[in-house]
């Protein structure tokens, strides 16, 4: 069965998690995505040992930002391994980086740069602060551009509390799902035109995107949502969360009014039929924390296998919170396909991205090639000997497997 994108041969100049997942995208839909990195490998293959990441000797963040990709080593520093890059992106379909401004003009793969070799091209950029403004150049990560900037840390931040991190990569992982739609529409614009184009996010961009919602409201003059613990959520049956007798937490999101009996009924709770507190919308906004302190004490008595299965039971909108781990064991994310094998990795399995093709096949996530293994190939390909390679070698211009 034919992949969505085979045949499209994109290189890659980029590191860490937001722009190398755009690409992971593309080839799980069955890009060639040559992926080109510093000798010494790019740094967030090593992310498993970073301080605060899960240790691990499985250098699991590779799985993620590189896998089903070739690995082209080469020391941009230099003069010949920039003419080398050039020579890779003279028929590319698509040049990715994430390169800072500066960097893309120290290493020669500024836009007019490619453009120059590959009229064509698809360049697509993603950085942290946006294209313009006073910050276009700072230094951006998601936890600064797209968490903190943004204003969701503070949105999350919990009434009386003090900020919570994120988990590593939010940001980064969203953005990475935005930088692929902007290469899919240049893309696009090149099939009916035959135009190249620079196509281009930011972390910065898709932290106001994600928190739009709240920064509408800003934008209208509403202030800002009110923060609440959690037993004085004004709605209990509209993203109230409740505790169970084990310690775990629940949330119900019932947007139809007349869905509450179903609430009451789940668990028996005939004391509050005909309740006058509770009998119509506006009653139940007046008396909240009463109906809360009522649902809360009735979840309470019960450990989280029952109420899972007496919400089930009476088709109450409602969600476990869960660990990451139980996502990992999670029949219906496994039904959909959620954590595919790697293969060659030894029965390890990651996330599939989040692009589905009905009807066409997508690329069996495959091992993250080792740092600079497709270098000998690949630029053998482009006509360079085995004499030059090796001079290139000894002059550390570019960069061999590690035997």
């Amino acid at each position: 069965m034919k992949k969505v994108l085979e045949g499209i041969k994109v290189v890659e100049v980029a590191s860490m998690a937001a722009a190398p997942s755009a690409t992971v995208i593309l080839a799980d839909l069955g890009a060639e995505v040559i992926k080109v990195e510093p000798p010494q490998g790019d740094m967030w293959r090593y992310g498993n040992m970073v301080p605060g990441m899960p240790p691990s000797k499985v250098p699991y963040t590779t799985f993620i930002q590189n896998r089903t990709k070739k690995s082209v080593a080469l020391n941009l520093k230099a003069p010949e391994a920039q003419e080398a890059l050039h020579k890779l992106a003279a028929d590319a379909d698509v040049f990715l980086t994430n390169s800072p401004r500066k960097v893309q003009q120290e290493l020669k793969h500024t836009y007019d740069d490619i453009k120059a070799i590959n009229p064509n091209v698809v360049y697509a950029w993603i950085d942290g602060f946006g294209l313009e403004g006073p910050d276009k150049d700072a230094p951006g990560f998601d936890m600064t551009a797209w968490y903190a900037r943004c204003g969701i840390a503070e949105e999350l931040r919990p009434k009386d509390g003090d900020p919570v991190a994120a988990p590593v990569g939010l940001g980064d992982l969203n953005t990475a799902t935005a930088l692929f739609g902007a290469v899919m529409t240049g893309l696009f614009h090149k099939q009916r035109t035959g135009e190249g184009s620079f196509v281009a996010t930011s972390l910065l961009n898709n932290g106001i995107w994600a928190n739009s919602s709240m920064v509408q409201a800003a934008l209208v003059g509403a202030p800002p949502m009110q923060k609440f613990h959690r037993t004085e959520w004004p709605n209990p049956v509209s993203g109230g969360m409740f505790k169970t007798k084990d310690n775990r937490y629940v949330i119900i999101v019932e947007l139809n009014p007349n869905n509450v009996d179903n609430l009451r009924d789940a668990f028996g709770a005939d004391h509050l039929k005909g309740d006058p507190r509770f009998a119509t919308v506006e009653l139940r906004a007046k008396n909240a924390s009463e109906l809360f302190e009522e649902m809360d004490k009735i979840v309470g008595q019960h450990e989280l296998s029952v109420v899972k299965e007496r919400l089930k039971k009476f088709r109450v909108n409602f969600s476990v919170l869960q660990t990451t781990e139980e996502c990992t064991r999670d029949e219906h994310m496994i039904a959909n396909g959620c954590f595919p094998e790697v293969e060659g990795s030894g029965g390890h399995r990651t996330i599939d991205s989040p692009i589905q093709v009905v009807g066409m096949e997508k690329v069996k996530p495959q091992k993250a090639p080792e740092v600079g293994e497709h270098t000998i190939s690949q630029l053998t390909a482009l006509g360079y000997t085995e004499e030059e390679l090796k001079a290139l070698a000894e002059a550390r211009v570019i960069g061999l497997p590690r035997k």
